[in-house]
C-alpha cells in the first residue's frame, strides 16, 4: 500500500528509466518504459558498476535477449531498491537524515506522519526508542511499476533477417520480461487495446491472484474514457484477469502520441467513470469473470 497520494508517471522512453533508484527508498511510486532494451541494458552496466554487482552482458540477438534484459534490468533496480531500504532502517533519527526525509515527505494527513511527529515530540527516551523500532517496521519502498505501450508492438527478425515467433515482438517480449522478474509491484498499459498481448497474459501466474487473494503483478490500465475500460476490462476479466486499477489519460496527448476523440473534456469523462458508472463497470467485470 503506497503511503503517497501520487506517483511518478512514465515519461518518454528514458526520463523515468531509473526513477525508483531514486525515488523508492522514499517510498515513491514511479513508471519505468519498457520500450528500449538497449537503454536498459546500458543502464544496468551503469548501476552494476556504481553499487558493485554482478554484470554480464546480454548481447543482441541473443536467445530472448529483448525480454531477458528487461528482467535483468527489473530484477537490479529491485536489489538497488532492497538495499537503499534496509540501510535506511538503520539510521539513527537525526536531522537531515534520510530516515527523517522518508517521513517528512509523507503527507499532512498521514496516519505515518502523525506517529513520526509524535515520537520526536517524546521526551521519554525508552518509549521514544519503541517508537522508533515501530516506525522503521513500517517502511516500505514505493512500487516499481512498469509500462508498455501497447500499439508498440512490431514483430521482430533474427539477425538473418527471418521472421520470428509472434511471442517475440516489442510488446510481448517486454510483457515476457517484466512478468519473469522479481518485482511485486504493476503494469501500465497505455495507447490502447492490443488483443494478442492481453491474451498473452494467460501463460503467467504472477497476473492471477494466489489462495490469499494476493496479485504480485497487478494490472494498470490507461484509458481516455469509459466505453475504453469496459472494452479492455470486459476481454482480460475473460481470462480471469483483474484490473487493479483504472488511470484516465488524455485523448490529446499522452506522452507524445495523440488519439482522436470527440472532444470531450478530462472532468465529464472521469464523472462518468468514477462516480456515475463505476458500479455498472465492476458489475460486468463480475459477470465476464463468472461467465467464463
Amino acid at each position: 500500500m503506497n503511503n503517497h497520494h501520487f506517483h511518478i508517471p512514465v515519461m518518454g522512453t528514458s526520463y523515468t528509466i531509473d526513477s525508483p533508484i531514486k525515488v523508492a527508498p522514499l517510498g515513491i511510486s514511479s513508471v519505468i518504459s519498457l520500450c528500449d532494451d538497449e537503454l536498459c541494458e546500458y543502464t544496468r552496466k551503469y548501476y552494476s558498476k556504481k553499487y558493485n554487482l554482478p554484470y554480464t552482458p546480454i548481447e543482441k540477438h541473443s536467445d530472448d535477449f529483448r525480454a531477458n534484459r528487461f528482467t535483468q534490468y527489473l530484477n537490479i533496480v529491485n536489489t538497488i531498491v532492497n538495499q537503499e531500504i534496509e540501510k535506511i532502517k538503520t539510521q539513527q533519527f537525526e536531522t537531515d537524515s534520510t530516515i527523517d526525509k522518508y517521513f517528512t515527505l509523507l503527507p499532512n494527513n498521514s496516519s505515518l506522519r502523525k506517529d513520526y511527529h509524535k515520537m520526536c515530540q517524546t521526551s521519554n527516551l525508552v518509549k521514544k526508542k519503541k517508537l522508533q523500532q515501530q516506525l522503521k517496521q513500517q517502511i516500505q519502498p514505493g512500487s516499481i511499476d512498469v509500462n508498455i505501450m501497447t500499439k508498440l508492438d512490431r514483430d521482430t527478425y533474427n539477425k538473418n533477417g527471418e521472421k520470428q515467433d509472434f511471442i517475440f515482438s516489442d510488446a510481448l517480449s517486454g510483457l515476457r520480461g517484466y512478468a519473469k522478474s522479481d518485482l511485486t509491484s504493476g503494469i501500465v498499459f497505455s495507447a490502447g487495446f492490443n488483443r494478442r498481448l492481453y491474451a498473452y497474459m494467460e501463460e503467467f501466474e504472477d497476473f492471477y491472484p494466489d489462495k490469499n487473494g494476493f496479485i504480485k503483478k497487478r494490472v494498470i490500465m490507461k484509458v481516455s474514457d469509459y466505453r475504453s475500460s469496459m472494452t479492455q476490462g470486459k476481454f482480460l476479466a475473460k481470462k480471469g484477469i483483474w484490473i487493479s486499477e483504472h488511470r484516465i489519460e488524455s485523448g490529446l496527448n499522452c506522452g507524445g502520441h495523440a488519439f482522436a476523440s470527440d472532444g470531450y473534456l478530462l472532468g465529464p469523462i472521469m464523472e462518468e467513470s468514477l462516480k456515475i458508472k463505476k458500479r455498472h463497470l465492476l458489475q460486468n467485470y463480475y459477470h465476464y469473470a463468472i461467465q467464463h
